[in-house]
Formats: structure tokens, sequence, C-alpha cells
């Protein structure tokens, strides 16, 4: 990749970020009196969080004495924002994941030939390096259901527990039974539940934090499988008989690269359908949700991304990744998740024979182009850098501040659901911010490229409120150093360019082009 230098990029970001024809504007009014939806309960710090393959620990954190620059500093900007995640060490290698007290690194990789993970051994620095992590940083910690074996999943929580018992928050055991081998439990819901209380009970009578209400249940995908184990299942099935479950967990992929057939339907086009992300959370996700929250218990989205199987380059590399980010963090805030776990990695051989990504010829990872980044060179994805999406955690974080409430707003006419979205915050009683998303995908240049519309937003006439934009030149772009939050750019984790916060007009008119985001922020 062909990198600008900082007085080319400033002069070439001016001109990108006009680019394509003018259209014709839209004028709207946002009703902020009769939001399309209840008031969501008060978010806390904890609600922006992150799940990370354990078996890639190592490249995205590093070791005890030598952590990754690149991966901290962009914790630390989420921090500096009042952002405190929590952190889970899981995926689909957490159940191949064994504790070695003699091992000297993090991380172990036990691989085939072309990359397959049969064993992710871990040692006592992986969990030493937690401390790494800025302060109020907590942790899930995961345990391997996979080997069908207690002593293995012991081990990991005693190690845990003793070297970071403070700083858990819960334990998870398993990775999305959903995609275990049918002959496991042959089906029944009943079986999952009486096994999964078998270890669990075991394990919390060793561990003194462990035990009641400290594990999440389910970390179920929402595919259609023999074996229903959702936390709608799970429940009424009686999960939390015996007391352990402290949250409920679901996972998130509306799209995937597993196999030719989802790879068609993973396009910008049809990851920015607002109205389809909205059918899919209230048909996939929410009646697990309401089946925690009528229990009395709260529940996490506790893996997610835009497209499984690790993405798919050109789509989730793209702006359109941090738009979709932004929208579907959003709507699971509305329906009242505690915390949502965007998900890291890097291609796993083993999660599907059809799938579109492959590690990289020289053995090092094919990193996911759905991370926030590449934390280290590689052959697949060429030199670290934050990808695109990142400046989507800005904009939420910086949303949500104050123990924000938020509420959907109705698209205002003649705009469709379909391209746009809108959310107001609540602080207190009173309306503290609006984002506002313009979901029509403008794409660069030879690429499909269109006229870029300005949607005219009236917002009503509040002397002293203020504009943060969440922009790149179109939709389609990958270059970090054009995609910006408030006028700056975070390719290699440090802001570049001049903060921009723009004053909201005397008219109460802001715009928002066609594939940007904006924050308002009232006095």
């Amino acid at each position: 990749m062909k990198l600008l230098s900082t007085t080319s990029l400033a002069g070439a970001l001016a001109a990108l970020q006009q680019h394509g024809v003018s259209a014709a504007d839209e004028n709207v009014v946002l009703d902020l009196k009769s939001p399309s939806s209840p008031i969501s309960q008060p978010h806390t710090p904890q609600f922006l969080s992150y799940s990370f393959e354990p078996a890639f620990w190592t490249e995205f954190f590093g070791e005890p004495d030598s952590p990754r620059n690149l991966t901290f500093t962009l914790m630390n900007h989420l921090h500096s924002r009042g952002v405190r995640p929590i952190i889970r060490a899981g995926g689909i290698t957490m159940d191949s994941m064994i504790y070695s007290p003699t091992q000297k690194t993090s991380v172990v990789r036990t691989e085939n030939g072309k990359g397959g993970i049969y064993r992710t051994t871990i040692g006592p620095s992986f969990y030493k390096q937690w401390s790494n992590f800025p302060a109020g940083t907590k942790f899930v910690s995961t345990l391997n259901f996979g080997n069908q074996s207690i002593p293995i999943a012991r081990d990991l929580a005693k190690a845990s527990y003793e070297l970071q018992g403070d700083k858990i928050i819960y334990y998870e055991l398993g990775n999305e039974p959903t995609n275990y081998p049918s002959s496991r439990w042959k089906g029944s819901t009943e079986s999952y539940i009486s096994e999964w209380q078998r270890f669990v009970s075991t394990i919390g009578e060793s561990i003194s934090n462990a035990s009641k209400g400290s594990w999440w249940a389910s970390s179920a995908t929402t595919d259609i499988t023999a074996l229903k184990v959702r936390p709608s299942d799970l429940i009424p099935a009686g999960i939390n008989k015996t007391g352990q479950v402290g949250q409920y967990s679901i996972h998130s992929y509306a799209f995937a690269t597993c196999d030719p057939a989802r790879e068609k339907r993973a396009t910008i086009e049809n990851i920015l359908n607002h109205t389809d992300l909205l059918r899919y959370a209230d048909k996939e996700i929410y009646p697990s949700a309401k089946a925690a929250m009528d229990a009395g218990a709260s529940w996490a989205i506790g893996e997610f991304n835009s497209i499984a199987c690790s993405g798919k380059p050109g789509v989730s590399d793209t702006f359109a990744q941090a738009l979709w980010t932004a929208d579907v963090e959003l709507i699971y805030a509305v329906r009242n998740a505690t915390s949502v776990h965007l998900h890291q990695g890097a291609t796993l051989v083993f999660q599907s024979n059809q799938q579109l990504n492959t590690p990289g010829d020289d053995g090092t990872p094919g990193f996911s182009s759905y991370s926030l980044l590449y934390p280290i060179d590689s052959s697949k994805r060429g030199k670290a850098r934050v990808l695109p999406v990142f400046v989507s955690q800005l904009l939420v974080a910086e949303a949500l501040a104050d123990g924000g409430r938020i509420a959907a707003l109705k698209t205002p006419a003649p705009l469709k659901e379909i391209e746009f979205s809108a959310y107001a915050v609540y602080v207190g009683e009173k309306i503290k911010r609006l984002v506002i998303l313009n979901m029509k995908p403008h794409y660069n240049s030879g690429n499909g490229a269109s006229s870029r519309r300005t949607v005219n937003v009236d917002v009503g006439q509040h002397r002293g409120a203020t504009v943060k934009r969440m922009t790149a030149p179109a939709v389609d772009e990958k270059f970090t150093g054009n995609v910006t939050w408030a006028g700056q750019s975070f390719m290699d984790g440090a802001p570049f360019g001049t903060l921009t916060v723009e004053d909201v007009p005397a008219n109460g008119k802001v715009s928002v082009r066609d594939s940007q985001a904006i924050l308002v922020t009232f006095k």
C-alpha cells in the first residue's frame, strides 16, 4: 500500500471529501418528541466491549513486558472517553484451550500445515497480561467445553482466578454450542443444560467467585440448528434453576462468508440496510433479550460483527463497516443490552471448509477484515494499521457517555428507513445528544459512483449546540487516513488532523451527506 505523507494526506483528504457530483438536497424535520421506541435503561461505561480470539491474543496484545502499542493506543482512546470495557478472551479457539503453568509465553498454537488450530495452550502470562489494560477494564474468563473435560475447564478457571480474580466479571463455559458436533447432545436442550450445570457446579465448588450468579449462559449463534440453546430456549428449560447464571449472552452475525451462497449476500448495500438490521435484531435477538429481562436478568451480545468467518475484504474493511457498527450497537443499546462485544481475530480454517478467507501463505495470521486493526505486519494484510471501523467506537462512546438512555427516532419523510437512522440520547429527562446516520451508499469513482446527496435535518433551534462528524470520501473507502471522526484520522493510532467541532446553524438545520454520520450535542 502506498502511504501519503502528512502534507499530501491533508491535501488529498480535503479534495476527497468533496468527491462526487452534488445531488439534489433533501430537507427534513426530525421529530424529537415522539420516539419510535421506548427510552432505554441508562448505559454504563461497559457498553462498548470486545471479544478477542484467544489463539491470536499475543498478536493483538503482546506479552506482559512487551505490550502491543497499537492495540493499547486504541484502548486508551476509548478509556479517555469514559469507556471501561469488558474483554472476552473468547471465540472458537477457547474450545481447544488448555492451561500450562510452566509455559513461558502467553499463547502457543498447535496447527496443521494449512493453519488449522488444534490446540491453544496458554500460560500464566496470558492472565498476567491483563494488568496492561487501562484501569477499570474487566474480563470474561473463558473455559474450554469442547474437550468435554472438567479438569481442563477447571484448570483454566483456577488459573484466571488465582492470577487475576479481581478483574473477572463473568466465567463462560464454551463458545457457540450450536456449532458443536450433533452427536454431543443429539439436539437435546435438556442434555446440554445437564452437562453445563454439572461442569459449572463442580468448578464453582473450588473457586469462590465462580459460583452463584457468576456465569454467562448460552453464547449461542442465531443459526437454525437442531440444538436449541438460545437464551429464549434455555431459560424456560431451567438453565438457572441452581442460580449460577449472572447474565445471558447471544452472538449476532447476520451475514457470513463461510460458504459461497452467503458470501454473495455480504455486500455493502445489504449490511447497510437499516430496515433489515432492525428485522434481524427483533426476530433473531430480541426474543432472547426479552426472555432474559422477563426473568429478572441482564443480557449481552457476547460476540458480534458484520460478516462471520472473518469478514469480507472490500466490505468489512471499508467505511461501510463504521456505519454498520455504529448503527448495530445503537440498535442493541435501544433494546437494553448491557454490553456488546465486537469480535476481533483472524481466519480459522476449521470454521468452514468453504469460506472465502484463508491464513497467510507464510503461516502468519490472515487477520479478520472486520477487526478494529491489523495489529502486526502480515503477508495477508500488509502493514499493521488501524481500520476504518475504529471511528465508530469514538462516535458511540461519546454518544452514550454520562449514563445515556437512548431511543430510536422516526425516519422523517420523504427519507426511507432502509437508508436512514436516528437516535436521541437522554441524560436525565432531557435529550442531550442526537446520532444521525445517513446509510445510503455513495461510492468512490470507478465503483458505481453516484451523485452525493446532502440531507439537511432540522433538529430545532438550539443555541450553543455542536456537531461532530464521522465521514469518508465514500462508503467503500479503505484508506484509514481518509476516514475521520471530528476531523481526525487514526491510521497509526495517534490522531492526525485538527479536531473539528461544528456549530449547529441558527436555523437548526444540520447537514449529513450520504454515507456519513453526525453526533449533535445540545448545550
